[in-house]
């Protein structure tokens, strides 16, 4: 198999082969660094081994368009393959339990949770609505709070100004848990932060890192309150065209590559948040009562979502997946 990487002046000559031929155009807007690297190169050499007529052509970085469009082109069979987050929103927001904050304590649970049949449904819903067949997932990290004021309970939390994603149900979570929520773009947030229009805000490790925010706070807060997660889809046409084999030769190179890039995420976060001590931010490890008082607010905030019974199918597989943990936490 070649693995190349296309710049956008071929692009049309590359998306004008029909799908089901012997190049496979896998398009994201995730950067070609780290974990998204080991995600494609594992892919690739997974498929060079399983079909090796096969051509993986690989667009990361937007190269093709922002993420709408991606699911657009996939959805219509322009690509083959998509890597991506927001086709939930898109398709399925009434089902995907995974968005709500604090409802996972780990990326098992999510897993598990896919795996389940509401995940089932999920996933029904994908191929009906976005024309797309549910290849796998691998993990990105858990986001975390950095902040200049350490807060490890509710009422530490009261009134600290926290940036926000503009994503209406977690700016109602956090309000409800007494903060005050600015909704901003993040290329905004480094100089909010300097110049003290914000207190804190919330994000993956790497964007934490990435992006630089430690210089301009104190504190990293162990909220982990949201597992993040990379969705991989392949269009239903492309699939249904396959043979049998074929099928299970991709899925296999799929399952593969995902295990490596989430075994990859898992050693990245642990090495970034090491990082971002050593560079002066004091650990701040939440109360356990922390996210036992937040899961009424966060449940009755869910359930302006989230279709009738999804919230409980999603407490119910967390319990079985955890049951040393099961009981109060998320009721």
């Amino acid at each position: 198999m070649k693995l190349t990487t296309i710049l956008t002046a071929t692009a049309v000559a590359v998306l004008a082969i029909p799908a089901g031929a012997q190049t496979i155009t896998l398009a994201s807007t995730v950067p070609d660094e780290g974990i998204n690297t080991v995600m494609v190169e594992t892919l690739s050499s997974e498929l060079e081994e399983r079909l090796p007529d096969a051509n993986l052509d690989i667009f990361l970085d937007g190269t093709l368009g922002g993420e709408r469009e991606l699911i657009d082109l996939v959805r219509i069979g322009e690509t083959q393959i998509h890597m991506g987050v927001i086709h939930a929103s898109e398709y399925f927001p009434e089902l995907d339990a995974t968005l709500v904050p604090y409802l996972f304590p780990d990326y098992g649970s999510v897993q598990a949770f896919l795996g389940s049949e509401t995940g089932d449904r999920l996933k029904a819903a994908l191929e009906e609505r976005g024309n797309a067949k549910f290849l796998g997932t691998y993990y990105q990290g858990s986001r975390w709070a950095t902040s200049n004021t350490a807060f490890r309970t509710l009422e530490d939390l009261e009134s600290i100004k926290i940036r926000m994603p503009e994503i209406p149900l977690w700016i109602d979570i956090w309000s409800g848990l007494g903060a005050i929520t600015t909704p901003m773009p993040s290329p905004e947030v480094f100089s909010a932060l300097q110049t003290g229009v914000i207190d804190a805000q919330e994000n993956m490790l790497s964007n934490i890192w990435g992006r630089n925010i430690y210089e301009v706070q104190d504190y990293i807060v162990a909220t982990q309150h949201q597992q993040s997660y990379v969705t991989v889809m392949a269009n239903l046409d492309f699939w249904d065209s396959l043979t049998g084999e074929q099928q299970e030769a991709l899925q296999a190179a799929i399952d593969a590559a995902t295990a490596a890039a989430t075994d990859a995420a898992v050693e990245e976060n642990e090495e970034i948040l090491q990082k971002i001590e050593d560079a002066g931010l004091e650990y701040v490890e939440p109360a356990p009562e922390f996210r036992e008082k937040a899961m009424p607010v966060i449940r009755e905030a869910a359930s302006g979502i989230l279709e009738e019974g999804i919230y409980e199918a999603a407490v119910k597989v967390i319990e079985e997946h955890q049951p040393s943990k099961s009981g109060s936490s998320t009721e």
